[in-house]
């Protein structure tokens, strides 16, 4: 072998080794696009305690109780709310996913990785329900086309699975 194949073949390994990596961490980078993972271990860990140690200033409406937090897990639009349930965390924003017929299934995957392999998905039409035995906590993924025909996403994190039933129809989560 001459040298000049020799150096070939040695550059052409190190390319191959460096987009195998790039395959290998293509979704984490992909995942930490549409979910802050570490924010989003965050507010879960903070159920167990009603999301006392994340909840920030506090504002009241006739209808509602919200505390604005720090812990943005999604889109930077994040709150913890009570209103027909008890206190929540939730996140909404755009789901801008090319292929909008798998966005829940693309959007709920990331999720899970995020989660990690202790939480078990459940999916129901565009809702996906996450839950864990080593937590109380349970977090949801529901997604839907708005006014402006953009697909948005509400992320949220209950307490408690009873918490994340969805509500009968005709009443709404203010």
């Amino acid at each position: 072998m001459t040298r000049r194949t020799s150096i070939w073949m040695g550059l052409t390994m190190a390319s191959a080794m460096s987009l195998a990596g790039c395959v290998a961490t293509a979704t984490p980078q992909h995942v930490a696009g549409l979910f802050n993972c570490a924010q989003l271990n965050q507010a879960v860990a903070s159920a167990a305690n009603g999301f006392d140690d994340i909840k920030g200033p506090l504002s009241e409406t006739r209808l509602t109780r919200s505390w604005n937090t720090d812990v943005q897990a999604f889109h930077e639009a994040c709150v913890i709310t009570s209103a027909q349930r008890p206190d929540h965390y939730d996140c909404f924003g755009r789901i801008d996913i090319e292929d909008p017929e798998r966005a829940i299934a693309i959007a709920s995957d990331e999720l899970g990785q995020c989660l990690g392999g202790d939480w078990e998905a459940s999916m129901a039409g565009e809702r996906v329900m996450y839950r864990s035995q080593a937590a109380d906590a349970v977090v949801t993924l529901e997604t839907f086309i708005n006014d402006r025909h953009h697909r948005v996403g509400t992320l949220s994190v209950f307490q408690k699975e009873a918490d994340a039933q969805t509500l009968p129809d005709g009443q709404q989560d203010a």
